[in-house]
């Protein structure tokens, strides 16, 4: 058998074979995650107990940001007062379901309406914010300006 000759039954059975094999549709694409470039919150709300060396026990969000309450906020009835350059400062948590208490009595988790109408997180009454540019797990807010208190699962301020 001539190299030609070769060469063409060689094709010639590649092609017969490939038409004998089952098609197979091309995997579908697997879409690329964005790249994670700041912090992301999880769905809904999540406030859980935290033990620290410092305050003792006090609620922290689902990312472990130490949340605060304001003395000039009210507890009752819940009144957020904290509005305009306050909240640049102290952000407000919002409230959205599910709202997920870890550690915290669940009668002690509510909402109140701010004045720009969004839900905002109470525990016991409190309204709830974090302290901007705190790194998870700091309570560097604690006593600012002797009117700004970690806040502990019952509402209350956490005993320095």
């Amino acid at each position: 058998m001539s190299r030609t000759t070769a060469l063409v039954a060689l094709t010639a059975a590649a092609i017969a074979l490939s038409a004998c094999s089952t098609v197979e549709a091309p995997a579908p694409a697997v879409p690329r995650a964005a790249p994670v470039t700041e912090l992301q919150r999880p769905p809904g709300t999540i406030v859980s107990a935290n033990s620290t060396a410092r305050l003792g026990t006090v609620v922290v969000d689902g990312l472990g940001f130490t949340l605060y309450r304001f003395d000039g906020d009210s507890a009752r009835p819940s009144t957020a007062t904290c509005e305009g350059p306050c909240t640049e400062t102290w952000e407000p948590v919002p409230a959205a379901d599910p709202i997920t208490a870890e550690g915290v009595d669940d009668e002690a988790v509510g909402t109140v309406e701010r004045p720009d109408g969004q839900a905002q997180l109470t525990i016991g009454g409190w309204p709830v914010y974090r302290h901007a540019g705190e790194e998870p797990g700091a309570t560097d807010g604690h006593g600012v300006e002797g009117k700004w208190f970690a806040v502990t699962p019952d509402g209350d301020k956490a005993a320095a």
